[in-house]
């Protein structure tokens, strides 16, 4: 039999307690039919109030586990500032010697307030999506000038009517709007081939406008093919032979790639005297007494060594979307060799999925303007400005994206995984910050992530037109409390109405996406 979370017994604990201390408070009150108990009238005429206060602290102990994320935190601390607020007008109201009647409607309804608030949290926790304030806004609005307009009516009854107005449209349950749906599109999303998301991963994607993708991400592995040894002096071999030693204690797919092919040729490899890798350009080795540099053009710039010829005869292959290097020994350009490696099948249809679900797609790559030309044309992807030196992926989209949080597809660094991050700009810019992934699948399941994008759209979409209608449910209840049409007790069964609306919305309302999920799988 499992074991209860320790979080659940401290909830239902303080829980089980506030609701004690309310029950007891409204026995101690005399509102509308209820008669005061004289076994709960400990506290005399400040009893209600005492009661009321407990269930309030206690609500507040409950709710404690979720104060410390960012997430829900906003509107809880809201509640808890108004309830204090009506606890105080409360006990002005009793040291005025305002009748019980009266005084004490503030205080039941701080104990309500919290009450619900500590249950809406438990059942529907928040999402991030909205924070709530604007709706209790207008909501505190509306009980100041219920306040205020009875009060020019019936002086007695202003307390009451703003009291309940207050409570009965507090939005309680705005900021986990999306709790229920949250399940059903996680199952949609696993079923298009998502394997990790974060909590808050579909605000995220639904709030981007652009994606980067790391040119590994679209690779069908992290292999690559020597397919050019271009020699100057028409001795490929001997070339080989220089550019695989000079990269013998190198793990870069470009030194792997190298190696093999001088297996293959049967060329011996040499281990240097002195390796240096300059990062995102290429390598400097010690070989034989001689200075050998494998890298771009703009490695060969910094170290003034002339590459014309070489940029002449790389430009035709970098047109073909292949990665190009310059080798020079002792100075000078001895030849040219050409990589590429083998792109998914389906990583063209990913980048036209994510431009048709409204994201902007850029190429990140370290290569030459060039060869990012060619593999951005035929992925049908935008081009991103120049890489720095040693630039990594998220460094790239902080420094150079148009939107403010940009997603960033990447491999994993095992490269078992594809990883989709989002990339505060400002934040990871050239400070290499490690950013944790928000979502995670298969390197064989690109697809996943339009058909995460589409997820969080709708979600989107459905939070809107959850929101207008509970709000407007909300703004009815308010104006049943302005005209003293609904009790305090009312308050509870507008909550189980706003679940099962939520529910039912989530659960039918969604059942098309989970079809349209599996689909794109």
């Amino acid at each position: 039999m499992p074991k209860t979370p320790l979080i659940s017994v401290f909830w239902l604990t303080f829980m089980s307690l506030s609701l004690c201390m309310l029950v007891a408070a409204l026995q101690a009150a005399p509102p509308d039919l209820i008669s005061p108990t004289s076994s709960v009238l400990v506290f005399g005429k400040y009893s209600a109030l005492i009661f009321s206060s407990f269930s309030v602290i206690f609500s507040f102990l409950a709710l404690s586990y979720s104060i410390n994320r960012v997430v829900g935190r906003p509107l809880t601390l809201t509640t808890l500032f108004v309830s204090t607020i009506l606890l105080t007008v409360t006990t002005l109201l009793v040291l005025a010697g305002a009748e019980p009647v009266s005084a004490n409607w503030p205080a039941l309804a701080a104990a309500f307030l919290m009450l619900l608030r500590s249950l809406g949290v438990a059942v529907l926790p928040p999402r991030g999506d909205i924070s709530g304030l604007k709706e209790a806004a207008g909501s505190i609005g509306l009980s100041v000038a219920t306040a205020l307009g009875w009060w020019a009516i019936d002086p007695a009854s202003a307390p009451m009517a703003a009291s309940v107005t207050l409570l009965m449209s507090w939005p309680n349950l705005i900021d986990g709007i999306n709790a229920f749906a949250d399940k059903v599109f996680q199952k949609a999303a696993l079923a298009s081939g998502a394997r990790e998301l974060a909590p808050d991963a579909f605000s995220r994607i639904a709030n981007a406008k652009e994606i980067v993708i790391d040119k590994a991400a679209v690779m069908s592995g992290p292999d690559l093919v020597v397919t050019n040894v271009m020699a100057f002096n028409n001795e490929p071999k001997t070339l080989l032979a220089v550019a695989a030693s000079a990269e013998a204690r190198s793990d870069h797919p470009v030194a792997h790639a190298l190696r093999q092919l001088a297996t293959q040729w049967h060329v011996a490899v040499k281990d240097p005297d002195r390796y240096k890798p300059a990062a995102g350009l290429g390598v400097v080795a010690l070989l034989g007494g001689q200075t050998v540099v494998i890298g771009t053009t703009d490695l060969l710039k910094e170290l003034k060594i002339d590459s014309f010829t070489a940029d002449a005869i790389a430009r035709s292959l970098e047109a073909d979307g292949k990665t190009v290097l310059r080798v020079a020994v002792g100075g000078r350009v001895v030849g040219v060799l050409g990589l590429e490696g083998t792109l998914r099948q389906d990583a063209g249809v990913a980048g036209r999925m994510l431009r048709a679900e409204g994201l902007v797609p850029r190429l990140f790559s370290g290569d030459s303007h060039k060869t990012r030309e060619a593999l951005a044309g035929m992925l049908g992807l935008e081009l991103m400005d120049d890489p720095l030196a040693g630039e990594k992926v998220q460094e790239a989209a902080a420094r150079s994206a148009t939107d403010t949080y940009p997603l960033v597809l990447s491999l994993s660094q095992d490269r078992s995984a594809l990883e989709l991050s989002v990339c505060a700009t400002g934040n990871a810019q050239g400070n290499g910050v490690s950013i944790e992934p928000i979502a995670v699948s298969d390197t064989n399941d690109i697809g996943a992530f339009p058909a995460l994008k589409a997820l969080a759209t709708r979600r989107k979409t459905l939070a809107v037109q959850a929101k207008r209608l509970l709000t407007a449910l909300w703004a009815l209840a308010g104006l049943s409390g302005v005209f003293l049409l609904a009790p305090l007790g009312a308050a509870s069964m507008l909550l189980g109405v706003c679940l099962a609306i939520l529910w039912v919305f989530a659960r039918f309302s969604v059942a098309d996406t989970l079809k349209k999920s599996s689909a794109l799988a």
